[in-house]
């Protein structure tokens, strides 16, 4: 028997069946409304910018009722945190980049980065005890209620941020 015989001969130039074309059409239509609403989901659902360091202790300061004063001492604060958090990437970030180019070369010398991270990280720190230094100086100025307050806002911006890195290392 030949394949002519059986009916099974293809057939060119014909239209596939309707069914099938209605298939494709559906499936067709269906992943296009797919791109079109993710494309509107993701407009809608924009996340909030990312805050200043200056944009988050302001805010916090509105929160806090301070007199003029304080405000004063709160607004050289945050332009101090916000110089020196400039002051140490400016310090910082040339080490950290020295450190990934000698680690990019073929016979890298890990003394050499580690002394790099090592610097870096003092670096880091000295900043560090700097601003505890001033953050002790503000707290000072505030009632035992701003202090509460300012201490209890800074443990949940921190405890947040940690909760995102480690969300963010999953």
């Amino acid at each position: 028997m030949s394949v002519t015989t059986a009916g099974m001969t293809r057939r060119h130039g014909r239209l596939p069946r309707p069914g099938v074309l209605a298939a494709v059409l559906a499936i067709s239509v269906a992943l296009n409304l797919c791109v079109v609403a993710g494309v509107v989901w993701s407009r809608l659902n924009v996340p909030p910018p990312s805050q200043t360091l200056s944009d988050r202790l302001h805010r916090l300061a509105n929160t806090l009722d301070l007199t003029p004063s304080q405000h004063a001492a709160f607004d050289q604060y945050v332009a101090e945190m916000v110089a020196r958090g400039n002051r140490m990437r400016q310090e910082v970030d040339p080490m950290m980049d020295a450190a990934w180019t000698e680690l990019a070369k073929p016979d890298a010398d890990p003394a050499r980065v580690v002394q790099l991270l090592d610097d870096a990280g003092n670096r880091r720190r000295a900043f560090m005890h700097d601003a505890v230094t001033e953050t002790t100086s503000l707290l000072a100025t505030l009632s035992p209620d701003q202090r509460a307050k300012f201490i209890a806002a800074q443990r949940e911006h921190f405890a947040a941020e940690r909760r995102r890195h480690a969300d963010e290392s999953r």
